[in-house]
């Protein structure tokens, strides 16, 4: 599939999930290359040969070369949800509610080796809200140093809630560390690193955003009391590894997620939602990828606009388009 005249080329290779029209794509010369009809969530191997990718809690690999997916069976028993692979592709980190996957307790980070050897837990949040909404840690990313991770989580240790907090521990699991909590910016998501493992990148919400869209809700079942309030869009910031040097990259009023470093480390690639309901509210769904220089400056479409027909059974009751997401980027 080549890119419509709309979007830009970049140098590298782009690994993304989507649903239009499969899960797992590729972007790599100004060619979309659709590689899985199923899974997302997809991450490079160092070499750039293989992309690991996630179907429920079970774990995949593709052959760029080949063309073959393998299944990682020697550790399906860890229910494995949002991961990452350390610098070696010997180890994944990952986020779970544990081997028995009791949702009773917040997810935590755990890390094992390929092979499933060497199971650890990492953080230990507890407490909290029980179910489904026992919010805990999340969207774990290996630093390229192979040193530390860095994901998201509860604003207070050890009691969960939504995740409104950037931490970092060391991939041995000591120095747990909140580098970025509610503030100015809060709701932050997606976290990942620079290449020299300097900074970090991510997604958030503004406080007071001046520029937020305005959303009528209810308070009582029957209707009554309505109120209108002001919701903001989320924006691409970058940060220093420890939580310092915050900068504000994104600030067109669309919602900006999953952003990643270019290989240099020179641009950010991210997913943004800019298409609107007829009150003007952001859709949750339907989105393409973008490529900015991480000063803000020249920002650039990379995938298209694809318009789902009208049988669309993803979503035909939230949007017609179709929603790029999760993007990595190798060189």
């Amino acid at each position: 599939m080549e890119i419509d005249s709309k979007v830009t080329p970049v140098s590298g290779i782009i690994a993304f999930s989507s649903d239009r029209g499969g899960a797992i794509f590729s972007l790599n010369g100004g060619i979309i290359e659709k590689l899985t009809l199923q899974g997302g969530n997809g991450r490079f191997s160092s070499d750039g040969k293989k992309i690991f990718y996630c179907m429920g809690s079970e774990l995949f690999t593709y052959d760029l070369t080949t063309g073959e997916r393998d299944a990682l069976t020697q550790i399906d028993e860890f229910n494995i949800g949002q991961f990452d692979l350390s610098p070696d592709d010997k180890q994944i980190v990952f986020a779970s509610y544990g081997r028995k996957f009791d949702h009773d307790i917040p997810q935590n980070i755990y890390v094992v080796n390929i092979d499933g050897t060497d199971y650890k837990q990492l953080t230990f949040f507890t407490g909290g809200a029980k179910g489904w909404n026992a919010k805990g840690a999340a969207r774990p990313r290996w630093s390229p140093d192979g040193k530390t991770i860095v994901f998201v989580g509860p604003d207070i240790i050890g009691r969960s809630s939504m995740p409104d907090a950037i931490y970092t521990i060391k991939s041995n699991g000591t120095e747990l560390k909140k580098i970025i909590g509610p503030g100015k910016i809060y709701n932050p998501s997606n976290p990942s690193w620079s290449p020299d493992s300097k900074r970090i990148v991510f997604s958030a919400l503004l406080k007071n955003d001046k520029h937020g869209y305005r959303s009528v809700w209810t308070a009582n079942d029957d209707g009554t009391n309505a109120q209108t309030r002001i919701w903001s869009y989320k924006y691409i910031f970058t940060a220093n590894a420890d939580g310092s040097d915050i900068v504000q990259v994104t600030t067109k009023q669309y919602n900006d997620t999953d952003p990643v470093f270019s290989p240099n480390g020179r641009q950010i690639c991210f997913a943004s939602h800019r298409h609107y309901t007829r009150d003007k509210i952001p859709n949750p769904i339907g989105a393409e990828l973008y490529v900015i220089n991480a000063d803000g400056t020249d920002e650039i479409q990379i995938t298209p606009t694809t318009i789902l027909g009208k049988d669309n059974v993803i979503s035909p009751h939230l949007s017609k388009y179709a929603n790029d997401s999760s993007p990595d980027w190798h060189e």
